[in-house]
């Protein structure tokens, strides 16, 4: 019996700019999705600790459940087998402290984790970050979604203690130091949502929209002050979708260098920059996720901002890590009673190491 793991991811900042190549500052979390198996044998075949019944699938992804998470197993297998994996299987059993539906990225930590089992089964080898496009891949013939590769690539390339400067157009990658006296506070609405039935994929259409205005620069080329020329004559919805992909991606730079500086007052107004442009320029925050900000910042916490693809989901905030039980305990309780129909879930996490074999 072999131990994998591949860990959820929270983006500090960065939100809806992987899938236009742009840049991402994601950390992966100590909670994360764990696989025990035994490596061998003609298919895939899984159970999982939060879900009844057993997954089989073929060990090049040939067979294909018409639902669930078996569909993610099915896309990973495929993917591999394309790539030139010999179709090798394990059966083995998933279990996951991550919550689903929170933008923890909770399903491509189970396509990483699946991914990372399969190539080991196999003795297959791919770089890190080839892998977690394999598995952006497979998400999309999974559930049709398109996304960037940020939240994989997160999953993989991590390091305890430090964030991720991520380029999604060329592929490279860079550690950032993340303040020591600080810690992670997911703090999740409550409010489920799934990317399929979500406007995520309209907002994606939206933007790609706008796109021809750039005439083949990425949104991350574009220089902020330029915007209000470049927008010109850009219809009004897909206009604002872009100026928040523009504007972001300074943001995550400013960000890292910020956090390099040590300058937690700047990373509080880069965190609320941030929010209120998703709020009011990509428009996927929810009634819930804003109030989750405010209650944050109202209890002491150093910056806060929703996470994830929002429509539900969770906010992160860096808060000092002596007084973040405090914080995380007033948030949840004002919250809830403001929300009484909802149960909100705080998370303490740190930034922790990439996806492998647990030795």
């Amino acid at each position: 019996m072999r131990t994998f793991r591949a860990p959820g991811r929270a983006n500090l900042i960065g939100e809806h700019t992987d899938h236009t190549d742009g840049l991402v500052l994601p950390a992966a979390i100590d909670r994360a999705v764990t696989l025990e198996a035994d490596l061998g044998g003609p298919a895939i075949v899984l159970r999982s600790a939060q879900a009844d019944g057993e997954v089989v699938v073929a060990a090049d992804g040939s067979q294909v459940p018409a639902d669930g998470w078996g569909r993610f197993v099915a896309a990973v297998a495929a993917e591999l087998d394309a790539a030139g994996r010999e179709p090798i299987g394990l059966r083995g059993q998933l279990a996951s402290d991550l919550p689903q539906g929170s933008g923890l990225s909770s399903s491509a930590a189970l396509e990483v984790v699946v991914a990372t089992a399969l190539c080991a089964a196999a003795e297959f080898e791919l770089p890190p970050l080839e892998l977690a496009a394999l598995c952006r891949r497979a998400e999309y013939r999974a559930v049709g979604v398109p996304s960037g590769i940020m939240d994989q690539a997160a999953s993989l390339v991590g390091r305890a203690g430090h964030g991720v400067l991520l380029d999604c157009g060329v592929l490279t990658y860079e550690h950032v130091l993340l303040p020591e006296d600080h810690v992670l506070l997911l703090i999740d609405t409550g409010v489920r949502r799934q990317l399929e039935t979500s406007g995520y994929a309209q907002r994606s259409d939206e933007l790609q929209a706008a796109l021809p205005a750039l005439g083949g620069r990425r949104p991350a080329e574009v220089d902020v002050g330029d915007l209000d020329r470049v927008l010109r004559g850009v219809d009004a919805i897909p206009a604002r979708r872009l100026r928040h992909v523009v504007t972001e991606n300074a943001r995550v730079l400013a960000a890292a260098a910020a956090f390099e500086a040590h300058d937690l007052a700047a990373i509080g107004e880069l965190f609320a920059a941030s929010h209120a442009s998703l709020r009011d320029d990509y428009e996927v925050t929810i009634p819930e996720l804003d109030a989750l900000v405010d209650l944050a910042g109202e209890a002491g916490a150093t910056a806060a901002r929703m996470t994830g693809a929002g429509f539900g989901g969770a906010i992160v905030a860096l808060a000092p890590a002596a007084e973040a039980d405090r914080i995380g305990d007033e948030v949840e309780e004002a919250y809830r009673r403001r929300f009484p129909d909802h149960t909100p879930m705080v998370l303490r996490c740190l930034a922790a190491d990439g996806a492998g074999e647990v030795t």
